[in-house]
């Protein structure tokens, strides 16, 4: 189990903490521009060629708690550099389940409370619909209902329907979801929003409102077998996030500032244990 510190920034950092790459040096955090990673091999720039300096040549993030089995069979040296994309998306969403998990451990240990899960098993969604309202993320889901959707349904209703008043409730909170995470993108980072965050979001609110009104259109007399309509959401999701949203973690830098973190963990624990033994 991994031990979640305060000075730990950002909570999927976690996954970084529990493994270590093999044949690869750490450097501390000095000047700018200096390589964090090192590999053995040579790279065709005169870096060493690895895996870890394919995705940096790249600007691809690496999560070393998936590829490090990998790459201790040397597996990962032939891996193309959109699976090594992919499975940092796999590694996120795994390590926020362990860290939800934990936390509502925690929580009913010590506060007696019983928290709600946050994720649904998104793998098994049939539709957008499905996916962003009963099961991805749904404590943020349960945010934006009554303070973005229900307000911008009920201003509509008045003027198109109930029927319809759906569509623009669903766009307004899509496109305050975009928002909220260039926010959160421009902390971690500091960096200029690209806008590609909120262009993800606005792109899946426009393909809910043409799921719904399609689903308000033939009323419930034809849909989709779930052996189609699951694999067709799942791939959308990955492909759009592929394309738009996990680029920005490595534009971020996200993962030099994971090994950074971790040195200051180490580093942390290290003198606190010296600390203990010396007592």
């Amino acid at each position: 189990m991994a031990v979640v510190f305060p000075m730990v920034k950002h909570p999927f950092v976690v996954g970084f903490l529990v493994t270590e790459l093999p044949r690869m040096e750490i450097d501390m955090p000095g000047s700018e521009g200096r390589d964090l990673i090192r590999s053995k091999n040579l790279s065709s720039s005169g870096e060493p060629l690895s895996l870890s300096t394919a995705a940096k040549d790249l600007e691809m993030p690496m999560p070393p708690l998936v590829l490090a089995p990998l790459k201790q069979t040397g597996i990962s040296d032939y891996l193309h550099p959109t699976l090594i994309l992919l499975l940092y998306a796999f590694h996120i969403y795994f390590l926020l389940e362990i860290i939800l998990a934990v936390s509502a451990y925690l929580a009913r240990a010590v506060l007696g409370l019983e928290l709600e899960p946050q994720f649904n098993e998104p793998f098994l969604a049939t539709s957008l619909q499905d996916f962003w309202g009963k099961r991805w993320n749904l404590m943020v889901t349960s945010i934006l209902r009554p303070t973005v959707y229900k307000p911008t349904f009920s201003v509509f209703a008045r003027a198109v329907g109930h029927t319809w008043a759906a569509l623009p409730a669903i766009f307004a909170t899509f496109l305050v979801s975009g928002l909220m995470h260039e926010l959160v993108f421009y902390y971690l980072g500091r960096m200029k929003p690209t806008g590609e965050v909120a262009v993800f979001f606005l792109l899946h609110g426009v393909c809910l409102m043409v799921e719904v009104a399609m689903k308000k259109a033939v009323n419930g007399k034809w849909r989709l077998p779930r052996l189609i309509s699951g694999p067709l959401t799942v791939l959308f999701v990955m492909t759009t996030g592929l394309w738009l949203f996990f680029p920005q973690f490595a534009k971020l830098k996200i993962d030099v500032r994971a090994f950074e973190e971790y040195a200051a963990l180490g580093a942390f624990v290290k003198n606190a244990s010296q600390l203990m033994f010396s007592v």
